[in-house]
């Protein structure tokens, strides 16, 4: 009888800390998650207080007919690809570069940081006055042709601006995680392998790179779906243009759903969004166990 009462005074302790939690979890991502999965087999305009059940009709024109969203879709993987190794690169040699010797290095961190504090539709605001006004007018005044370029108006390039202006952003964070994995590095090991006779590279190769496993597995997850998810930083910046050669599947989904109030078919693209997510989640999860020897 102790135990019992010993167990239940257990479960209400628990249940008053996480409780709250779990109906703040259930009330704002479970229900609206589930109301979506409803919506998408429905015709509902997000404006009328009745709606029509028509199945699997928004899926199949999705898959089948709906051009913009596989335009989006590509796009999306392009970006991601290209951001996800540019900022674990990058973050890396930058972590390498703070974490030397340099008198500067307590300086250089907080220079290199600095822009993952700013709101990235600020971002996208500055950015987009820095190439569109900018550097036209540097151009201009120079003679240097080049830079009269429009950055933001080829469909062609327009991935390369955005993947930059991305990478200037959220480099830093990628950089602290890498660095507090480098700082974790215990000296001895250092100290062993110089001993040894061990180069630089070496020492990079054979020590640095495996230990920091655990730093570029966070790294790895934070890019993947910071990227996948990308939205104010583009409507921003682009708008999706030029011709929605860079509009991401969130702004896709946003258009579809708020602007041409197709509100069965934005939640249609929304759930087989997050289902992709969550495919490409778990096949990261599944390699990087392997990786750890799980």
């Amino acid at each position: 009888m102790l135990g019992r009462n010993s167990k239940l005074k257990e479960a209400g302790i628990t249940l008053t800390f996480v409780g709250p939690i779990l109906v703040l979890y259930v009330f704002f991502f479970i229900l609206p998650l589930g109301g979506s999965l409803l919506y998408s087999f429905t015709d509902w305009d997000g404006l009328q207080t009745t709606f029509k059940w028509i199945g699997f009709s928004n899926y199949i024109e999705l898959f089948r007919h709906s051009d913009s969203f596989k335009n989006a879709f590509v796009f999306t993987l392009q970006f991601s690809v290209v951001n996800i190794v540019l900022v674990n690169a990058a973050g890396l040699l930058l972590a390498l570069l703070v974490d030397s010797k340099l008198k500067s290095r307590f300086f250089l961190r907080t220079v290199f940081f600095s822009p993952n504090v700013i709101s990235l539709i600020v971002v996208g605001f500055l950015w987009k006055f820095f190439f569109s006004s900018v550097l036209y007018e540097l151009g201009t005044k120079t003679g240097l042709s080049f830079l009269t370029y429009s950055f933001l108006g080829n469909p062609d390039t327009i991935l390369y601006p955005i993947a930059g202006v991305s990478l200037w952003q959220s480099v830093g964070l990628a950089m602290v995680i890498y660095l507090a994995g480098l700082q974790g590095i215990p000296d001895e090991l250092k100290e062993a392998m110089n001993i040894d006779g061990a180069g630089r590279w070496t020492l990079l190769w054979k020590l640095t790179i495996p230990l920091l496993l655990p730093a570029f597995i966070s790294n790895l997850f934070l890019t993947t779906t910071n990227s996948f998810k990308v939205f104010d930083l583009i409507l921003a910046l682009t708008g999706g243009g030029p011709a929605g050669s860079s509009e991401s599947l969130a702004i896709n989904i946003y258009r579809e759903a708020f602007t041409a109030n197709e509100y069965g078919s934005g939640t249609a693209r929304s759930i087989v969004f997050c289902l992709f997510i969550v495919i490409v989640m778990l096949i990261q999860f599944r390699v990087m166990q392997r990786k750890e020897g799980k």
